[in-house]
């Protein structure tokens, strides 16, 4: 069946936080046995999300069905990696020069309405996301994804390699188990 939901682009203080937020804890719900709590707030979507930031937000009959976070991606460069939400981090600008991440587009937080996942909905945000970057002049598209997500061989078979990967031990950003978070690209 084709994915008929029509994707729209919104400024981050223009979206209702409140169900993107729902959204993001029902599709990140599946990985529960791996960390403990919910995925976000409101108001850490907010906060995480920052100035200047938007969302693909993806509707069919007037109900949210994906959404994904996007902005530049300095925002979320730390000296060794990227943090959950409410970890501080620097301002635009203070990325390294020659990071992979230099003037790419973020795309993170994505999220799919459980009952609509492996329809196609995340490839068409990742789409959206790339030709958004190309017409904008970013020159990649960069995301971070936990390992044991089982997500990383799906954005490697979108183009995507991973350029940085940490292992962090139980207990880090809540997790359960051992986990490994990854850094990942792709030029435009």
């Amino acid at each position: 069946m084709a994915e008929t939901a029509l994707l729209r682009l919104a400024p981050a203080e223009a979206i209702d936080a409140e169900a993107v937020a729902d959204l993001v804890n029902r599709a990140y719900a599946r990985y529960r046995h791996l960390f403990a709590g919910q995925r976000t707030t409101p108001a850490e979507l907010l906060a995480e999300a920052g100035p200047g930031a938007r969302f693909i937000l993806a509707e069919e009959d007037g109900a949210l069905v994906a959404s994904a976070l996007l902005a530049a991606a300095e925002r979320f460069i730390e000296p060794d990696m990227l943090g959950p939400a409410g970890t501080p981090r620097p301002e635009p600008g203070a990325i390294p020069a020659g990071h992979p991440w230099e003037g790419a587009l973020y795309f993170g937080m994505a999220a799919v309405e459980p009952a609509r996942m492996n329809g196609g909905l995340g490839r068409r945000m990742v789409a959206f996301a790339e030709e958004l970057g190309r017409k904008e002049g970013y020159r990649a598209v960069a995301l971070g994804t936990v390992r044991e997500f089982g997500l990383v061989d799906y954005y490697e078979r979108l183009g995507y390699r991973v350029i940085h990967e940490v292992e962090h031990p139980a207990g880090h950003w809540d997790f359960l188990v051992p986990h490994r978070y990854c850094e990942m690209v792709k030029p435009l």
